[in-house]
């Protein structure tokens, strides 16, 4: 595979791939803890975001907390 192909369909693949785990996770350790660690993944992939900088949590909570009229 060339990687202009794997950049034109990443989406897809890296989707594709993320299904095959969790669903291997399914069957293995059940709904729960599956769902657990996607939790857990997801808070990781954010606080390594906000590391890198990419992440600006304070717009959020302005967000979060600001009064809607």
């Amino acid at each position: 595979m060339n990687p202009e192909t794997f950049m034109r369909y990443r989406g897809r693949i890296l989707g594709l791939l993320i299904a095959i785990v969790f669903s291997i996770l399914y069957l293995t350790i059940g709904f729960g803890y599956t769902v657990a660690v996607a939790i857990f993944v997801l808070i990781g992939y954010l606080i390594g975001k906000w590391i890198d900088g990419d992440l600006d949590v304070s717009t959020y909570i302005q967000a979060l907390f600001s009064r809607r009229d």
